[in-house]
């Protein structure tokens, strides 16, 4: 399947918050492998500014960030774009701070270190909820 740009289709296109490199670099290649599409910010407001020009179907969003934290990010992003499905990334000691996100709109949690199936398993199933023809629509 190829889309109009020529380019093979993805299964939707995935944003990576979080400021820890090396875990970004693992995330990608993984999500890529996956046959996703993977674009990544380090910190929270440039992860917002690409969420508004590359129209990501999912974030995957770390709690803790210098400058403007997961909280926050989520925050502005259920304002602007509430059917944007954000699953968060937390550390083991975050639990209750992953569980108020949930409150506050995130899609699930997903402890560091986390297993890459369970978190494959979590981002099909946020994508899921959309419809085909919605998925577009969720940050437009």
């Amino acid at each position: 399947m190829v889309s109009h740009d020529d380019r093979p289709a993805t299964l939707g296109r995935i944003l990576v918050i979080d400021d820890d490199a090396a875990l970004v670099e693992v995330l990608t290649s993984s999500l890529v492998e996956s046959g996703f599409d993977v674009i990544s910010a380090h910190h929270g407001g440039d992860g917002l500014m690409l969420a508004d020009v590359q129209k990501p179907d999912l974030v995957l969003l770390d709690v803790r960030m210098p400058g403007m934290s997961g909280v926050e990010v989520l925050q502005q992003m259920r304002t602007r774009w509430p059917r944007l499905p954000v699953i968060v990334i937390t550390g083991l000691g975050d639990t209750g701070l992953a569980r108020a996100l949930l409150d506050r709109g995130a899609f699930d949690y997903v402890a560091k270190p986390f297993d890459h199936d369970h978190l494959q398993r979590c981002v099909a199933a946020a994508l899921t909820m959309l419809k085909p023809r919605s998925r577009s629509a969720a940050i437009a």
